[in-house]
């Protein structure tokens, strides 16, 4: 039987290579996204194809989600606030209300509507900042951003709903995706060095000390990793660290979007602090594991999926 599937935030750089893959698979796919941060653009082939339907809606909409929900099969819950980054004079309750009321939204809806399984995309900055590393799913969770928090809340939420109402779920705590699309906001590190250094190639200013060192995955492997796991554990709760098992510095990643712009006698002036921003977890490396031990690895190191992303980010930007 063909799955009907709905994906929250489908029209950003993850969810929208999500529905072409579960498209491929032969599944019916409906998109509800916002466009806050997502692109159209991001979905314009497959906006013509039969079992494909796109709903511009946002998550604190009840009455749109509830519109969209019947009939479906499985959530993807990828929609959330993009912008990691806590700026003074943000409002504080954003990622509340784009995080963890949204989710809760999703959730009740699919609790009426009676559908039971759910895929959900949270994060390693639930961890905060660990002594231990590599970190694993057991590991203390600290978040020291309101980020980390709310996504935190979800998860919680996601619990709480398998426990009283049966619903299988699937967490993923990610590791800096990466790949070549752009979303409207909260652009990864290699984006923002690509735009700097085309208003100024002379000099690259980096947020911290440079010496923040995060784990990274190309887009296409964290999408090919939640697929597996779901396949491979129909049913229940699960919850994965997705990425690979080293990281890389931030002052390695300018050395190489520098040399592959072939720009010379780039001066690096770094701000200071261990972090890039407050909240930012300055040191992660993931513990995968559990995902390992499923049957699923990261075929390309950091270093290597942050190679890819650059170069198809410059080829993209041309």
């Amino acid at each position: 039987m063909t799955e009907r599937i709905l994906i929250t935030g489908g029209a950003g750089c993850i969810g929208s290579d999500l529905a072409k893959s579960l498209l491929d698979r032969g599944s019916h796919v409906t998109v509800i996204d916002n466009l806050s941060s997502g692109k159209i653009e991001h979905l314009r082939e497959m906006l013509a194809h039969e079992r494909f339907r796109f709903i511009e809606a946002d998550l604190l909409d009840r009455a749109a989600i509830d519109a969209a929900m019947p009939g479906t099969q499985m959530v993807w819950h990828l929609a959330a606030n993009p912008d990691v980054k806590y700026v003074d004079g943000d409002a504080t309750d954003k990622d509340l209300q784009q995080n963890t009321i949204a989710t809760y939204n999703v959730l009740e809806s699919m609790r009426v509507h009676g559908v039971k399984r759910l895929a959900f995309s949270s994060t390693s900055a639930v961890y905060g900042i660990s002594e231990k590393q590599p970190i694993a799913e057991n590991n203390p969770m600290h978040p020291i951003s309101l980020y980390g928090a709310t996504k935190l809340g979800c998860e919680a939420l996601i619990s709480a709903f398998h426990s009283l109402f049966g619903i299988d779920c699937w967490i993923f705590r990610f590791a800096n995706i990466i790949g070549p699309k752009v979303r409207k906001k909260g652009r990864t590190v290699i984006g923002d060095f690509v735009d700097r250094l085309r208003k100024d190639p002379s000099c690259l200013r980096i947020l911290g000390n440079g010496l923040q060192a995060k784990s990274y995955l190309l887009g296409r492997e964290c999408i090919e990793a939640m697929l597996f796991a779901v396949d491979a554990v129909p049913s229940g709760q699960c919850i994965f660290n997705l990425g690979c098992p080293d990281n890389l510095e931030v002052r390695e990643i300018a050395a190489m979007v520098v040399e592959a712009m072939r720009l010379p006698d780039v001066r690096f002036e770094f701000t200071g602090g261990e972090g890039g921003w407050p909240g930012d977890v300055p040191r992660f490396r993931l513990d995968v594991t559990a995902i390992n031990q499923l049957g699923w690895t990261a075929r390309l190191s950091s270093r290597e999926a942050v190679a890819i992303a650059i170069r198809s980010t410059l080829d993209n930007a041309n």
